[in-house]
């Protein structure tokens, strides 16, 4: 069958089997060059061998008529778009070349204000004028989702020249909505719909999982197949679902992409495809089963809480990821926990950690954590579940305060944050993980977000934008 075919990592393969002789970049060639320092040599040095440049047969990412294009095809197959590119820079290549191949300088965007800080630079590129969309928060975990479809619709009929919708779906969490009546809807206004679904790489079975973004008719979607596939760090998949923005999007592909991607992570790519593809209905039943056996377990722990399937803010939970709470014990605490006894967890916040599982039967591993879980649960202080709450905005639609355009001419200095209530952010202040900005670029400061920025500060968290407990601000003109 074709689907089991891995055209690139074959074609590298082969390359490396003729022991060739290199006279071209890498300077490491082919791996005979390496420091040694702790024995560095010889844990690159499988690596190394495969880890090439666009020779003879090797094909050419920017100009693709060989394995590279028979993997994309492979890939574009699996999913179900129009065309499917490799990326080597990461979701945040794939999310900068949508948003420039679709939007132009002062064209109007909605976009669900918990994006990632990639679609905020990719507005920033495109000089285009967003409006933010608050999004829903979950009850229990107190984290945004996704926006609801009235909220589109009512925007779409509030604004009647926005050019294209950004949503993200999933969130970091795991917590998806029903995208397809806000890309239909969108679609009906001749609205473009553009998806970061960078955490939904696997979405391929709507048996196990949640229905991808590009089977409900996104016009481009960009998954990080490193977060959740076996590929290698860096490597993503941008899918088209609309023909129109083909070129454009291929245009700024070269712009974006490094012009010596690597082939480790391109064939990483591939076999990903190929791996995800292979798991027959039984691995999949098996793999969800363990997982849902460590839910339960985990949720028997005394003061563990999982976050539940049902909530009003999300229409469907993936089911690999676990939400997880501690009573009397913040989420940075338990990750540091967790730390301890060698379990390192995705992320974690004021109230939960995140764990990702792996798409593969792994009973050991949830053993081991299991027995993490109840020794951390034993030396706990008796105490309720923390009552930390996400503020919302107060209106459903935000403007910044000032563009990105007029942003750059102003001039900035640094003040501490405790001061900066009211003042103009030159950057976005974004807690890392999940990279999601807090505090936008351009926006005015509200005092309940200097309280937030500084309750994650003394939880032990980190934010991007803070340092020394300074943050830059814009000067307004007198």
């Amino acid at each position: 069958m074709k689907i089991q075919q891995v055209p690139l990592y074959e074609a590298l393969t082969v390359w490396k089997d003729q022991n060739p002789l290199s006279f071209h970049v890498p300077g490491h060639k082919n791996g005979t060059i390496f420091s040694s320092y702790k024995r560095a040599d010889h844990l690159y040095k499988e690596l190394l061998k495969i880890d090439a440049t666009e020779l003879s047969g090797l094909d050419d990412l920017h100009h693709a008529e060989g394995p590279i294009k028979e993997a994309e095809e492979l890939t574009a197959d699996l999913y179900g778009s129009v065309e499917t590119r490799f990326l080597v820079g990461g979701s945040t290549t794939g999310n900068l070349a949508m948003i420039m191949a679709v939007c132009s300088e002062g064209d109007m965007v909605l976009v669900q204000k918990n994006c990632h800080k990639s679609v905020l630079n990719g507005l920033r590129l495109a000089k285009a004028q967003p409006v933010f969309l608050t999004p829903l928060i979950d009850e229990e975990s107190q984290v945004p989702t996704g926006v609801s479809v009235d909220l589109i619709e009512r925007a779409l009929s509030r604004y009647s020249n926005i050019k294209a919708v950004v949503l993200t779906n999933p969130n970091y969490y795991g917590m998806t909505l029903n995208l397809r009546p806000m890309i239909d809807y969108a679609h009906q206004h001749g609205v473009a719909v553009l998806v970061d679904e960078a955490h939904g790489a696997h979405f391929i079975s709507k048996r196990f999982f949640p229905e991808s973004a590009v089977k409900q008719g996104a016009d481009v979607v960009v998954q990080s197949a490193h977060k959740t596939l076996p590929a290698m760090t860096m490597g993503a998949y941008l899918h088209l679902g609309n023909e129109e923005y083909k070129r454009a999007i291929n245009d700024y592909l070269q712009v974006f992409q490094s012009s010596s991607p690597s082939y480790p992570i391109m064939a990483s790519l591939d076999l990903a495809r190929h791996y995800l593809s292979s798991l027959t209905v039984q691995q999949l039943g098996q793999i969800l089963e363990e997982i849902r056996q460590f839910k339960k377990q985990l949720s028997e722990v005394p003061g563990i809480k999982i976050i539940g399937e049902v909530s009003r803010a999300y229409h469907q939970l993936d089911p690999i990821k676990i939400t997880v709470q501690l009573a009397g014990v913040s989420g940075y605490e338990l990750a540091k926990r967790l730390e301890d006894e060698g379990i390192f967890v995705e992320l974690s916040d004021p109230l939960n950690v995140l764990l990702v599982c792996p798409i593969a039967s792994s009973e050991e591993v949830y053993t081991r954590t299991l027995q993490a879980f109840k020794k951390i649960s034993i030396y706990r202080k008796e105490a309720n579940f923390n009552k930390f709450r996400y503020e919302l905005d107060h209106e459903d639609m935000t403007f910044p305060a000032y563009s990105f355009v007029k942003l750059e001419t102003m001039n900035t200095k640094r003040v501490k944050l405790i001061e900066a209530t009211g003042m103009i952010a030159a950057r976005g202040l974004i807690p890392y993980p999940p990279g999601i900005p807090v505090v936008l670029p351009g926006e005015r400061i509200p005092i309940e977000k200097v309280k937030r920025l500084d309750s994650i500060l003394l939880s032990g968290g980190h934010i991007q934008g803070i340092q020394d407990e300074m943050i830059e601000i814009a000067i307004e003109e007198e």
